[in-house]
């Protein structure tokens, strides 16, 4: 199973995801904040206007005291009260807020008070005139629950138009991000003819076409030079191997020089598969096996089994096979390479007097073997080229199993348990 030796989880989001709650966070916090302001702005408006009635009503006190040199008579409305005291000391003119409770509604009502001196018949008096504050809290809280109403509503209308127009501004990138992961180097599939009227994604856009269009011309080279080089070192290595069956058969040739010219003869043999294997890789990279067969994949194993039949006896191995009708659509050169490499490899890398177990269902394809520890990481078992000091390959047998795999979207997997080596191919 795959590690993480970071030992961190990383949770990831969409970008437009990301910007939707930043931007609402953001916006909740400014309306929040602009709110609380606007609050004690408005209150603050509302107890001005609540001062300058009760300043009306002190130069009406004022006004009656000069003309009929009396106080008015005191009142108690509800929303209203007017007292006069005498006073010896000297009252300062204020504006306060006061509290009082109803008995009746058994709750606190709040008053704003103005405070001044009058004087009336040569004698001093604090005069005071409060104002109930309900109407104004009232008032206040309407405000309130309206401007909450409006930010929810602009929150709403926010949030649609963020799900609605940002989705139609960001389609050329997703357009573009799906034709990358769409790249494919065999067809050359990268394409995004969707016109961006945005310059920073028309920038993209192009960065990426350039991108592509380097990466294509890169692989047609490397490619090419590849076919050829496979193509021409065949016809050397054809004359190589037939000229050194000559000498081998030559009489009079020493023990030594047999010895010699054997060693040159295996490694040409090494050399000729390994060019074929290279050859056979560069053909799948390339798509060039289009045909497909509907193929049963436990009679091409009985197949294989009776093919390598000479090589299973040599080694004292027992094959164990559980084998249900599959059929699979694949090429049938590649199937038959796939089999071959796989059961081939259980063979060669098995232990004397081993085993080999064969499992395939509809799910998937089981191959299992006895066999020495691996000397390198497992998980570059399907590197090219990686091998173990006790093989004799190329190293390529398992990366071409993997590019079959790859090609037909199986998925393969390679295990150590049990002391028993497990490729396991999924079908799906």
């Amino acid at each position: 199973m795959p590690s993480c030796s970071c030992g961190k989880i990383f949770l990831t989001m969409k970008l437009i995801a990301k910007y939707n709650r930043i931007n609402i966070i953001a916006t909740i916090a400014v309306l929040l904040v602009a709110s609380i302001c606007y609050y004690f702005i408005v209150r603050y408006v509302l107890i001005h206007q609540l001062d300058n009635t009760l300043k009306v009503e002190e130069a009406e006190i004022l006004n009656y005291i000069k003309q009929n040199n009396r106080l008015p008579e005191a009142t108690n409305y509800r929303d209203q009260h007017t007292r006069f005291e005498s006073s010896d000391n000297p009252v300062k003119r204020k504006f306060s807020n006061n509290s009082s409770n109803e008995e009746r509604n058994h709750k606190s009502n709040a008053y704003r008070q103005l405070v001044f001196p009058v004087t009336a018949n040569g004698k001093s008096y604090k005069a005071s005139v409060t104002r109930s504050e309900e109407e104004m809290e009232d008032l206040v809280l309407i405000i309130v629950l309206i401007t909450i109403g409006i930010i929810i509503f602009l929150l709403l209308i926010l949030f649609i138009t963020n799900r609605l127009l940002l989705r139609k501004i960001w389609k050329p990138f997703y357009d573009t991000l799906h034709s990358i992961k769409t790249f494919n180097l065999s067809n050359k599939g990268y394409s995004n003819i969707t016109p961006a009227d945005i310059d920073e994604f028309r920038d993209l856009d192009a960065a990426v076409n350039a991108m592509t269009a380097q990466i294509i011309n890169d692989y047609d080279t490397l490619k090419n030079f590849a076919d050829n080089a496979s193509h021409e070192m065949q016809t050397p290595l054809a004359i190589l191997n037939s000229k050194l069956d000559l000498l081998i058969q030559e009489s009079g040739l020493t023990e030594t020089h047999t010895k010699q010219l054997q060693s040159m003869y295996d490694a040409i043999t090494r050399l000729t598969k390994l060019n074929q294997s290279l050859l056979l890789l560069t053909k799948i990279e390339n798509n060039q096996f289009t045909n497909t067969d509907e193929l049963r994949v436990d009679n091409l194993i009985e197949e294989k089994l009776q093919q390598l039949e000479d090589l299973i006896t040599a080694g004292h191995l027992q094959v164990h096979t559980e084998l249900q009708p599959v059929t699979i659509k694949m090429n049938d050169y590649l199937a038959d390479i796939l089999l071959n490499n796989l059961i081939g490899n259980s063979i060669r890398h098995n232990a004397d007097n081993g085993s080999i177990n064969i499992f395939v269902n509809e799910e998937k394809l089981l191959i299992s073997n006895t066999g020495p520890f691996l000397d390198f990481d497992p998980a570059q078992v399907f590197d090219r080229f990686k091998k173990g000091n006790h093989s004799q390959g190329a190293g390529l047998g398992l990366a071409i199993v993997k590019q079959i795999c790859d090609k037909y979207q199986f998925e393969i997997s390679y295990t150590f348990e049990n002391n028993l080596h497990s490729f396991e191919i999924g079908w799906h």
